[in-house]
């Protein structure tokens, strides 16, 4: 037997199953009612429905896996059995070679220029070109 606790915040098949129980006996119950007052069938002979009912969804219940389960207390993985680990790895190279980039391109825009003068930090514009080479025009 293992130590199975359950968790409601647990995202394992077992643990989703859990809430089952009492929904399948009120909609059981309503229609063994629904039944023995439209047939000829009264409650007294079809409550044994009610116990198949119950043993089928222990059945599923104990059936499902346990595979990604977390116990209480535990320390809950984020994406516990969505990725392989070499799947994670491969998710997360882009995203750190982007950044990486990113930076590596930010720092160039800071290094000094040859005159002295810092780059700006983001690429100037066409526009923004011509007008500083015609203000270097007119003022000499």
């Amino acid at each position: 037997m293992s130590d199975y606790q359950p968790n409601p915040a647990c995202r394992c098949g077992r643990c989703r199953t859990r809430g089952l129980m009492w929904p399948a006996v009120l909609v059981t119950l309503g229609l063994l009612f629904l039944l023995g007052n439209l047939s000829d069938f009264p409650f007294q002979r079809t409550w044994p429905i009610l116990l198949i009912v119950v043993g089928v969804i222990k059945v599923v219940r104990y059936a499902m896996p346990e595979s990604g389960h977390v116990n209480p207390g535990q320390a809950q993985p984020s994406d516990a059995g969505r990725y392989t680990p070499a799947e994670a790895v491969q998710r997360t190279l882009p995203a750190e070679a982007e950044r990486a980039e990113a930076e590596a391109v930010r720092n160039e825009a800071r290094e000094p220029q040859p005159d002295g003068t810092v780059a700006p930090s983001a690429p100037m514009a066409a526009e923004d070109k011509v007008s500083e080479e015609n203000h270097e025009v007119r003022n000499g």
